[in-house]
């Protein structure tokens, strides 16, 4: 019998569309001993929802997080478990589906890896009825979306450098400080160069890949993927490191967009070509989509452009006061 004691954490904004149906999956994870939903001020019936299900069974708690970003609730959890005596924390985001076995598979993986996190490869799903959030997904699956992501993809079990976060050892989680609560985004990732830095070992298991429901609006897509390049900007900044080509690439695109189109007015029609180039690429990259292939055009635009204009904008302000630990 597994001897070490598990807790899932789901941190919670506004989700009452995806709470009930996924605490009834997880209550039939058996290796998880609580599921703890902290919420960081909903205003729809998230915490209702949620207290209705403790109030059923006892496995289900409900915590206020103060600080309201994933990176506060997911530390002041960690906080609260080790005090009772959890070994391992799994995150789970609300918005995603998780495999029948997926609490047990981590567990079993961590143990046997001796890895200091266990990730999984998140897949877009395609079971929507919403007709733009099919598009991000059908977006997301792809490399126009997702960049050769390895944990956007199927991507081989193996130790990577980073991966959608699922299970980690609390008491190294908590050795490091948990996420940096500076961290509006990308939290993930800024943790995840701490532990590498302090020789720590991350394993992506793709036994365990989940489905995520992507953003159901162009404009909501477009604000998430701004924030990530501004909060991805960050993280290299605190880290000292550059850009890779999956993230020069949105900078770029955008950066073309932007002194293309107006040299063309300004200057001279031909110093449209580069813009007119990209959005001819976008196209005939989306036209494998069929029906919603116009859609997944705009969303990928749409990313692009929030992200690098995310990035950009984050050149030009003061860093946050984040932690160096």
């Amino acid at each position: 019998m597994n001897r070490y004691a598990t807790l899932l954490v789901i941190p919670c904004l506004n989700e009452e569309a995806y709470l009930p149906d996924l605490l009834e999956s997880l209550l039939t994870q058996s290796l998880a001993r609580e599921i703890w939903v902290v919420d960081g001020g909903s205003t729809d019936r998230s915490c209702q929802i949620v207290a209705d299900m403790a109030r059923i069974t006892p496995r289900v708690r409900l915590l206020h997080n103060p600080g309201v970003t994933q990176a506060s609730g997911v530390n002041m959890a960690a906080q609260d478990a080790q005090a009772r005596g959890y070994d391992i924390l799994i995150r789970v985001d609300a918005h995603e589906l998780y495999p029948a076995n997926f609490v047990e598979t981590l567990v079993d993986t961590m143990i046997a890896r001796e890895a200091d996190s266990v990730t999984v490869p998140m897949i877009a799903t395609r079971r929507v009825s919403d007709p733009w959030q099919r598009a991000a997904a059908d977006l997301q699956r792809g490399w126009l979306g997702h960049g050769g992501a390895l944990h956007r993809k199927r991507a081989r079990s193996g130790w990577v450098r980073h991966g959608h976060h699922a299970a980690f050892r609390l008491d190294r989680f908590l050795a490091l400080g948990g996420y940096d609560p500076a961290f509006i985004a990308n939290e993930d990732v800024e943790y995840d160069e701490r532990l590498i830095a302090a020789g720590g070992r991350i394993w992506m298991e793709r036994k365990a890949a989940i489905r995520y429901f992507p953003r159901r609006s162009p404009r909501a897509l477009f604000r998430q993927m701004q924030r990530n390049g501004r909060w991805r900007l960050q993280t290299a900044r605190k880290h000292h490191r550059s850009f890779g080509l999956r993230q020069n690439l949105p900078v770029i695109a955008t950066l073309l967009l932007l002194l293309s189109l107006p040299s063309a007015l300004i200057l001279h029609p031909a110093a449209a070509l580069p813009a007119l180039g990209y959005l001819l690429l976008i196209l005939l990259l989306s036209a494998r989509c069929g029906r919603s292939s116009l859609r997944v055009a705009w969303l990928a635009m749409l990313s692009h452009i929030g992200f690098g204009l995310g990035v950009l904008g984050a050149m030009f302000k003061r860093s946050p006061q984040v932690r160096r630990s």
